[in-house]
């Protein structure tokens, strides 16, 4: 792994930031529907306002955020042209938000041809996104950043598979194949959540924990060896669960152990590190101490229907956690150093992002989780304030990204960042 990356590589700014900067307001669209919903969203994950409310937040806010996030880094950390990305992006963008928006509808309002619709754009935009980044991957890297490269490169082929497995359940829904949905959605959730978004989340860490908390580099051998390791045990997981086999509970049990090992090892160098914690720390805290609730639950012995507390703490807790903190660091350094090299009078990172804003937001999101959970027990209670409260917390981010985003335009005087 390395600390200096190859800035000469970086794209151009509005090809990430039309990614990060939407990314919010799907968040905040899932909480608007929980609160117009109430209680029928967090009383069963089959209900269409969940189904709705959960690909708002997977494919909406984390899916921007991380395909943002990747055209950003793949070509600095590897230190690799990234062909086509510029080009590729706008159709990228408008797919994903497009396609997420319909299935999100079709879910909703049951409507088949929203469905239709919503999947083929979306199968489309991560087509278009997976072969951009993999002929990135697929090239040399830098050999610090080979960890980090084939960290991104077991979650792409994880995003593969989920998107195949999410489309053959947008044919089973619309009455083209005959599968059993409850057993697939659980595998399409699988490797969705846990192979694209945990094995991701695990290899950015990597690179960005050292760099924005000034924490020693993780081992070599355990960087390289925990994204494998994580999909060989949900592979091993989805063989045995799909042949209803016992042995299933291995690779189950592998996953956990990558996933709370991953963890607790990111918390010591948190807690070793010799600078004073700030906001960024705690939206860390927060994250990993949801991952290792979300372990611990899993493993508890069968009592009921876990589904939504494990959504809420991996989703909620762990990844959205982990995304804001990074965009509240991520966006401002790259307007700050595309403003420099465009010759701007640009205030510093902290000018640009004071503590003071994700402090405030990180509080309305970690009530949101608190609430969250809470509405998983008692929805007729809760639901509508938690999604209120989730609301709040991803416009105060919108606002926030977009404020210093309008920050840079100004000084720069063009009607847009250069592309």
């Amino acid at each position: 792994m390395q600390r200096k990356l190859a800035f000469e590589h970086t794209p151009g700014l509005a090809l990430p930031l039309r990614f990060l900067l939407v990314a919010p307001w799907f968040g905040a669209l899932a909480g608007l529907l929980l609160v117009w919903h109430g209680a029928d969203a967090m009383t069963t994950r089959w209900a269409p306002a969940t189904l709705a409310a959960t690909h708002l937040l997977t494919l909406g806010y984390l899916g921007m955020a991380m395909a943002g996030s990747l055209l950003q880094m793949v070509p600095v950390v590897a230190g690799v042209e990234l062909h086509w990305a510029r080009r590729l992006a706008p159709a990228i963008w408008g797919a994903l938000g497009g396609g997420t928006l319909l299935l999100a509808c079709g879910f909703l309002c049951g409507w088949p041809l929203c469905l239709r619709a919503g999947g083929m754009l979306l199968a489309g935009a991560f087509a278009l996104l997976v072969a951009v980044l993999a002929r990135a991957l697929a090239q040399r890297s830098a050999p610090a950043a080979l960890p980090v490269v084939a960290g991104m490169r077991q979650a792409v082929l994880a995003l593969g598979c989920a998107v195949a497995i999410g489309l053959t359940l947008v044919a089973v829904l619309v009455g083209a194949l005959r599968l059993q949905p409850t057993v697939w959605t659980n595998v399409h959730a699988a490797w969705a959540l846990v192979g694209w978004v945990g094995v991701l989340v695990v290899s950015v860490v990597f690179q960005v924990v050292p760099m924005f908390q000034s924490t020693q580099l993780f081992p070599r051998p355990l960087a390289f060896a925990l994204p494998p390791l994580c999909l060989a045990g949900l592979a091993l997981w989805t063989a045995g669960y799909l042949l209803e086999q016992p042995w299933q509970w291995i690779g189950a049990g592998l996953v956990a152990v990558c996933l709370a090992l991953f963890a607790v090892y990111t918390i010591l160098l948190l807690k070793r590190r010799k600078r004073a914690a700030d906001v960024s720390t705690w939206y860390w805290w927060l994250s990993l101490g949801s991952l290792l609730a979300c372990v611990l639950v899993f493993l508890c012995p069968k009592g009921g229907d876990r589904s939504l507390v494990l959504g809420v703490l991996f989703i909620a807790g762990f990844a959205m956690s982990a995304v804001n903190g990074m965009l509240y660091k991520i966006v401002p350094f790259l307007l700050w150093y595309h403003g420099q090299h465009a010759g701007c009078d640009v205030p510093g990172v902290r000018q640009l992002m004071p503590d003071s804003e994700p402090r405030v937001q990180l509080a309305w999101h970690a009530a949101s989780v608190l609430l969250l959970l809470g509405a998983a027990f008692a929805p007729g209670w809760l639901a509508q304030l938690a999604g209120a409260v989730l609301a709040v917390a991803c416009m105060r981010l919108g606002f926030d990204l977009a404020l210093a985003a309008f920050t840079l335009r100004k000084l720069a005087g063009a009607p847009h960042p250069e592309s």
